[in-house]
């Protein structure tokens, strides 16, 4: 049965790289599978569900394509920007929006990260964001101990189709500063930080984005 587990986690995994957003029942029938066998398989082989083991592989195949472009390599929404946008591998953004009456803020499952510098970020995700509308992230970067949480607004919204993300979310993070509707000055820091980790030269020569 070890060897039968192994053989469907493989025939899924070759599956969700055509189609990385199938539903569970959807890709069992597609195999000729049951569904209850597939979970079964994935928790045997991967030690998860198939939620965990689809979204893990799809920002897999997106990683991988983002690898292959260069940082410039933008499309004509984005403008002429102070400084450049830096590529982190295998980084992620998490977003969500916060409501005034809700204290807690829901937050998207980890997303892709296009690009990051002290000024906003672009992400890939699932669903579009009007521009001006304020998000809170929370930007997890390798090796880093814990996320750092980030507030900014919506600057541009592009369909994409990198590893079945459906958008491209340009962010501009709000000004750094003390008091209400700011982001924390040492938030700031930690982003300079970042960028003298990754800059492959001077961080503040303007360029095209």
């Amino acid at each position: 049965m070890d060897q039968r587990f192994t053989e469907i986690a493989a025939e899924v995994e070759a599956y969700l790289g055509v189609h990385p957003n199938v539903s569970l029942r959807l890709l069992a029938g597609k195999l000729g599978l049951a569904p209850d066998l597939v979970v079964e398989a994935l928790a045997h082989v991967e030690g998860g569900s198939f939620e965990e083991f689809r979204e893990r592989k799809r920002l897999e195949r997106a990683f991988e394509h983002l690898g292959a472009l260069s940082p410039a390599a933008n499309g004509p929404y984005d403008i002429v920007r102070a400084r450049r946008r830096l590529a982190i591998p295998r980084a992620t953004v998490r977003y969500g929006r916060p409501v005034f009456f809700r204290r807690r803020i829901e937050y998207s499952p980890p997303c892709p990260l296009v690009d990051l510098s002290r000024d906003g970020l672009a992400l890939l995700a699932d669903s579009g964001q009007n521009p001006g509308r304020r998000l809170s992230l929370q930007l997890a970067i390798p090796g880093a101990e814990s996320a750092l949480r980030v507030d900014g607004r919506v600057v541009y919204t592009v369909a994409t189709g990198i590893a079945g993300y459906r958008c491209r979310v340009g962010v501009r993070f709000l000004p750094f500063a003390a008091g209400k509707g700011s982001n924390n000055p040492r938030t700031l820091e930690a982003l300079e930080g970042i960028e003298l980790r990754y800059a492959p030269g001077p961080i503040d020569s303007p360029r095209l984005p």
